[in-house]
């Protein structure tokens, strides 16, 4: 059982990863295959179609990112700090080859995903966007955050900044994204 567990593991960990590199519809079955050096049989016994594999893949990247949300609340982080740790959580993706982030891969391919895929993807950014505006929200009340603005305006400004940046830095420098970032915490914190 054990061995099923990690290798459905390594599937969806190959497949998030070539997600992130090339999008849901540059990759295929194969490719995963021939990453782990398995038979696409073997995955096929744990997603029978790449619909599937998709949406276990938003759903697993959601609960990670609830997961994380509820460590930052439960570790008494500060408000602006865990608007610097929500940059660098897409900081990694630039650390990590320069790949997109889920989100951002997700909605490039989103017309042509899945119903079933699209309506993840909606949840996963429904999601981090509603933490986001409650994070902004909270923050100003408590005076860690100064902006102008409605808390869901600067949620979404700041969501597409930090997608923007990692997509700008495929073709610019990672030095992109660290500007992107700094202005973000510029005009969000006083």
């Amino acid at each position: 059982m054990k061995l099923q567990i990690d290798t459905k593991r390594q599937i969806l960990d190959t497949a998030e990863n070539l997600l992130l590199d090339q999008g849901y519809n540059g990759f295929s079955y194969r490719d995963i295959s021939r990453a782990l050096n398995i038979k696409n049989a073997s995955i096929h016994y744990h997603f029978p179609q790449k619909t599937h594999l998709g949406v276990a893949i938003i759903q697993r990247a959601t609960k990670r990112f609830e997961k994380w949300a509820r460590l930052m609340e439960s570790q008494g982080v500060c408000y602006s700090d865990q608007l610097t740790n929500y940059c660098l959580l897409y900081k990694r993706f630039v650390d990590h080859g320069q790949q997109i982030c889920l989100g951002g891969a997700l909605e490039t391919d989103f017309k042509t995903l899945p119903q079933e895929m699209q309506k993840e993807t909606r949840l996963f950014i429904s999601t981090m966007h509603q933490w986001l505006e409650n994070l902004l929200s909270e923050g100003r009340k408590k005076g860690e955050f100064k902006f102008t603005g409605l808390p869901t305006e600067h949620a979404i400004l700041i969501s597409c900044s930090l997608q923007g940046a990692i997509q700008n830095v495929r073709v610019t420098t990672p030095s992109c994204f660290d500007s992107a970032m700094k202005g973000i915490m510029r005009i969000t914190c006083p």
